[in-house]
């Protein structure tokens, strides 16, 4: 938990995916993939691209977006899971937070699930 908090303040994306395994998957369900078609990331470098792009662009237009705060709420962690909320505050105002429930396998994430919402402006 420790890691990944430094990591997501520091937007750190290399430290981030080296809590993923080689073969993690990502599932993610947000207001652009509902829950009927989630959005699937494969793999660890690609889970890294992703989570690079979903948190610094805008999901809509692609808009780069510079991260004000970045901080990780409601932690737990097990030996074979993780669960924690992340928000994020953008210079422009915005917000959004990301929930995930992971489950580890070897000390990495295995399979992450999270929904994430954002502010419509």
């Amino acid at each position: 938990m420790d890691q990944l908090r430094r990591a997501l303040a520091t937007q750190d994306f290399d430290a981030l995916a080296r809590l993923y395994a080689e073969d993690a998957t990502l599932e993610e369900v947000s207001s652009i993939s509902p829950p009927a078609h989630p959005l699937v990331v494969q793999g660890r470098e690609a889970i890294r691209q992703h989570l690079r792009d979903q948190i610094l662009r805008d999901p809509i237009s692609g808009w780069r977006r510079q991260i004000q705060e970045s901080s990780v709420v409601d932690g737990l962690e097990t030996d074979d899971a993780i669960a924690f909320t992340e928000e994020r505050v953008y210079a422009a105002g915005d917000k959004a937070i990301a929930h995930h429930l992971a489950r580890k396998q070897g000390g990495r994430i295995v399979h992450d699930r999270l929904v994430v919402a954002w502010d419509p402006d």
